[in-house]
């Protein structure tokens, strides 16, 4: 069964277990989903009140517009809280290649960079999408119901979450690569990303607060 159609108990009960796979990716993969699905909950609360009508157009399409990226971004991270665990199990496939001549040997060690490569993917690409879903969130957050403003600064905190997970499965992943050349721009693009998710965390932390005492 797909880790994304389990029950929330079978997916604590998977992840609470004696197997490394589902792990640190698909949870922060999940951390990241839920921060979509919390910022489409807050759109859901605005767009029949009195308050959101009375609104310009243009602005009511500007926020219907976020909030149907939000629906696209959810899709796009749930399917990656599986393709991480896919992603571990390629990766320990290549290791368990056999190496008993010198041919086997370079097959395995092709493989193995091959697959940690698709293994980065995964988390850098949590990374990706959670910043996406950081610097949307705009729209919601200026217009959306106030009553649940802190529900969008909980959003923000599971997207940087997502990131900072995402961050530690590339790096682990990227600690076995022996291409330089790719090491160094997938650790100039995670750090890049770090730094803009924590500034734009904290900018919507701030707008948060302000509503509250």
């Amino acid at each position: 069964m797909k880790l994304i159609h389990m029950s929330v108990e079978n997916f604590l009960k998977e992840v609470d277990s004696n197997t490394p796979a589902p792990g640190g990716g698909s949870v922060a993969a999940l951390a990241s989903t839920l921060g979509a699905s919390l910022t489409r909950m807050v759109g859901h609360l605005t767009l029949n009140k009195k308050k959101y009508k009375e609104l310009d157009e243009n602005i009511k399409i500007r926020f219907e517009e976020t909030f149907d990226m939000f629906a696209n971004l959810k899709d796009e991270l749930e399917k990656l809280i599986d393709k991480d665990t896919d992603a571990y199990n390629l990766v320990m496939d290549a290791y368990k290649l056999p190496k008993e001549t010198e041919e086997d040997k370079k097959i395995r060690v092709d493989e193995i960079q091959k697959s940690l490569k698709l293994a980065i993917y995964t988390p850098l690409e949590i990374c990706r999408l959670s910043l996406k879903g950081l610097y949307s969130i705009e729209p919601i957050l200026e217009y959306g119901n106030s009553n649940a403003i802190t529900d969008l600064g909980v959003a923000a905190i599971m997207f940087l979450s997502g990131i900072e997970g995402g961050i530690l499965n590339v790096k682990v992943n990227l600690s076995s690569i022996t291409d330089e050349e790719f090491r160094a721009e997938t650790l100039k693009e995670i750090d890049k990303i770090y730094n803009d998710a924590v500034k734009k965390k904290i900018e919507i932390l701030k707008v948060v607060n302000t509503y509250l005492v």
